[in-house]
């Protein structure tokens, strides 16, 4: 099996140092496919798949998971006939963490090897950037309102430093703006104003933090979490729900399942959309869900 292996040969320090030393130990086993900036990662999958590669590695975190699968899926037979496997080198890891990949390097390295696989839903947002309506997928999360903004405002310094630290900063920078409403529709389910939604393919978010109680990668729905108004002086209350799992119980907040969601800016305001951990438009925007079309390396076989 052909393995291409994409990764950011950029980064500086003593860890890069050690995982530029761990990719050099594994470059007989696969090809490795530096990106050389943002967005190359898309088209280094879409090159990797039109060369015959069966098996594509991101070698990163959530966003260059986010990037290989958008590569991947430009073309659509692609999606058929080629894997997408995770060395989680990122912040959060949460795709990687619902599949029960190893956060370990070589753990995670003998997972891609033995090379079983498990087809999960592929989530899809058609939104707006630099006033243009784009479409891309997004294997792990996404997000609108103050979820969105805050994603805008993480301090990338911050987040080398302190990881997740640096988004729950930014959650509470963002809790503490003037948030704009947006509409949103949940398979016919209308819920007229709405300042954050948060949308999940599997269970986690923002890391370990069991967000989606009843989500599931195979269930061709999208769990998502709409807070009709996000008040400051709940920010503490919102934090301790995120951490424990207990947000969909909090009141003014909605828990929906859906195959279909259109979520509209109230009076059109400017509202931030995120996916798979970086703000990425805004909206209008619409999501689907394409069942089972991507095909993930997991650590055992799938019965």
């Amino acid at each position: 099996m052909r393995i291409g292996l994409i990764f950011n040969p950029t980064a500086k320090g003593d860890q890069a140092r050690h995982l530029r030393k761990q990719l050099d130990e594994i470059a007989g086993e696969c090809a490795l496919l530096p990106t050389e900036g943002p967005g190359h990662a898309e088209d280094l999958a879409e090159q990797a798949v039109a060369d015959g590669i069966e098996l594509l590695v991101a070698a990163g975190g959530d966003g260059t998971v986010h990037e290989v699968a958008n590569g991947l899926a430009r073309d659509a037979d692609a999606l058929a006939r080629t894997a997408l496997g995770i060395l989680p080198l990122g912040t959060v890891n949460v795709l990687a963490r619902e599949l029960g990949i190893p956060l370990d390097f070589e753990a995670a390295w003998r997972v891609i090897r033995r090379g079983f696989t498990r087809q999960i839903d592929l989530p899809w947002m058609e939104l707006q950037r630099e006033g243009k309506t784009q479409r891309r997928c997004f294997p792990a999360l996404g997000g609108a309102g103050m979820d969105g903004r805050a994603c805008e405002l993480v301090n990338w310094e911050t987040k080398k430093r302190s990881g997740q630290f640096a988004y729950l900063t930014a959650g509470y920078r963002a809790a503490m703006e003037s948030l704009p409403a947006m509409r949103v529709v949940a398979d016919g389910q209308v819920i007229e104003s709405a300042e954050l939604v948060m949308l999940g393919n599997g269970p986690f978010y923002g890391g370990p933090f069991d967000v989606f109680p009843a989500a599931r990668l195979d269930d061709g729905k999208v769990d998502a979490i709409i807070a009709e108004r996000v008040q400051k002086w709940r920010t503490p209350e919102y934090l301790w729900a995120l951490l424990t799992g207990n947000l969909p119980s909090l009141a003014g907040v909605h828990y929906v399942q859906a195959e279909n969601l259109e979520l509209t800016p109230v009076n059109g305001a400017r509202v931030v959309v995120q996916l798979d951990g970086d703000a990425t438009g805004e909206l209008p925007a619409k999501i689907s869900v394409a069942p089972r079309a991507l095909r993930m390396v997991v650590p055992a076989p799938v019965f």
